[in-house]
Order: C-alpha cells, then structure tokens, then sequence
C-alpha cells in the first residue's frame, strides 16, 4: 500500500471513529471504530443536521472573549442524558462535562452527580433559583421556553467557573436503543441492583454481582440505580457510569458491522440535540487516538439529608482541584 493510500485509509479512520464517538458519547460516551460508507456519512450528515439547535445565548459563551471552534481551540461540551417524559418539562438525569486539549490532543471527563447541590443560574437574570440539586436546572430552564440545556449550561459554567462551549443531550430512549443497536454492553455489576424500568414499572429490571452483558433497558438501570443496598448512592451511580462509558468505547471499537453504525445512528433521531455543527463535529477528528485514554473524574461529596430531602454535598476542595485542571486544560490563564 502506498503511502498517499494509508494517508487516505488512517483520515478515514479518524473520521469513522469520531462520528460514532459524537453519537455514543453522551453518556457520555465517547466511541469509536465505525466502518466507513457513504451511506453512514450521509446518514450521520442528516441526523446531526436535524439535531442541530442553537443556544439562547448565540454561538459563544458569556465566559469567552471569542467564539472558539473545535477544528483549531481548546473547547468543553457539556454532554446532557435526559429523562424526558410527554408534555413534562424534562430533568438531566446524567451529566458529564468534556475538556478538549489541541494541543496535545487529550481529553479529560467530569461527571456530575444529579442531585449536586448547587446554585442554579438563570441566564436570563430574572430569578434567584437558590441552592438546589442540579437536575432542577433543566426543569426550571423547560419551564422557562424549552431551556433545559441553556440553564443547565448556565449552572455548570458557575459551578466550575470555565466556559462550556457545545452541549450534546441525549434522552434515554435513544440510550436503550443505542445499548441494543451493539447487542448489548458487558459490565460488572458491583452489587445486586433492583431498579424500575424505563416505563417506571417498580422493580422490573434485577441485576445480579457479576460480569454480563446488559441489554440497553438493562444498561438503563445500571446506571440510573443509586437507591439499592450497597449502590453507593450518586458516587456509587457516578462510578457504573464511566464503567458503562468504557465498556461502549470497547464495544463500539470492536464491532465491524455497518448495519449496526446505521443502527446506532438511527437510534438518535428525535432523541438528540447539539449545537455542534456536523462540520464541527467532523472537526474533533484529532481526538480519535484519545479515546482510549480519556482522563476520567467524578466529583466527591457526601450524602446529605439533613433538611428531609436528599442532596448530594460536593467536597470544595476537590470541587477546586477539578476546577484548576480544567481550567488548565482548556489553558485559560495563558
């Protein structure tokens, strides 16, 4: 093979990787490995097209001089899975908030525990929400004219004190389907989890100890579940999200299968929204060699029920110490 044909084959791999990457990521989930077609891009192409929403706000973060992009700045997305429900106004049930670093291609996670006390912002300035759990952000921001995602973003960007620049929000349908389209994801299960389904049928999903493959109602569970003896609460749900995060970063590098990249492509329509361009997106491309090595954190705390209702307390001090890492990864104080 000739060295302007391996050029072309490794570009083309970059850009498999990162389309699946930008689909499975939200929960996060960053994936890769997808077989490159036509018929994929274009079918991409189309879903992330529709999926594109603008922010209240404009294409730039208050937080931020200039507009930044992808192809050539250090950025963060904020990735959102939703528990939407008809004719409901919508909670963020799981967040992460991703660094990108061009310069040396690298990438770091945070996730974030729903039930974080913390000041929700209203970006809009008309009123004091208070203290409260995170997840409320989007319901009140959905109350507001379908702004979940702007207040939810708003609440992060003071929570850290760096500018997010994209989001990516996935519901849980499109999780399930996700989960399913690559016949399921193994994970070891710590504990017995007994958990509701996506249709709140109490105690309908049973997992036991051990290593085996989840189907995506399965999946669904394990990283929803905070409740069950032993679950560890929301650090305990934190943690069987980055392990559901990995295990569809080696399922999704190990399946060769175009039908099922259509799959999983399918399975985000109507279910998903960014203010990514597919041009943008397509841009990440030189972050694919890092998936396999994210730098992954969970924010620590303490379960809190001193007023009758249960928060998740954030320790401050490693609360600082994230901060100054993303801070220093996107190298906002050069």
């Amino acid at each position: 093979m000739g060295r302007i044909e391996q050029k072309k084959n490794i570009k083309k791999r970059n850009r498999k990787r990162i389309i699946v990457s930008i689909l499975v990521i939200f929960l996060l989930l960053i994936g890769g490995g997808v077989a490159y077609a036509t018929v994929l891009y274009q079918k991409f192409h189309n879903v992330a097209n529709t999926a594109h929403t603008n922010l209240a706000r404009g294409d730039k973060s208050d937080l931020r001089d200039v507009k930044v992009d992808p192809m050539n700045d250090n950025i963060s997305i904020l990735f959102i899975g939703v528990d939407k429900r008809k004719n409901e106004p919508s909670r963020s049930d799981a967040m992460i908030l991703a660094t990108f670093n061009h310069t040396n291609d690298s990438v770091k996670l945070v996730s974030i525990p729903r039930d974080s006390k913390v000041q929700i912002v209203d970006p809009t300035n008309q009123k004091n929400y208070g203290m409260t759990k995170i997840t409320h952000a989007h319901y009140y921001g959905d109350l507001n004219g379908d702004k979940g995602a702007d207040y939810t973003i708003a609440t992060v960007e003071h929570l850290f004190n760096i500018p997010v620049d994209y989001y990516v929000q996935v519901d849980f349908k499109a999780f399930t389907k996700i989960v399913n389209a690559l016949d399921g994801v193994e994970v070891n299960v710590p504990v017995k989890l007994v958990t509701q389904n996506s249709k709140d049928k109490k105690n309908a999903i049973v997992l036991n100890p051990g290593k085996q493959t989840l189907n995506g109602e399965q999946a669904l569970a394990f990283v929803r579940n905070r409740k069950s003896a032993g679950a560890g609460g929301d650090f305990g749900r934190g943690k069987r999200q980055m392990a559901l995060i990995k295990a569809i970063l080696h399922k999704s590098a190990n399946i060769s299968s175009i039908t099922k990249y259509g799959d999983v492509i399918d399975s985000l329509k109507g279910h998903f929204q960014t203010n990514l361009t597919f041009s943008q997106i397509l841009g990440l491309h030189n972050y694919a060699g890092s998936l396999s090595n994210i730098d992954m954190m969970q924010l620590k705390g303490t379960d809190d029920m001193s007023t009758g209702t249960y928060y998740f307390q954030l320790d401050q001090n490693y609360l600082e110490q994230v901060k100054s890492e993303l801070r220093d990864h996107l190298e906002l104080d050069k």
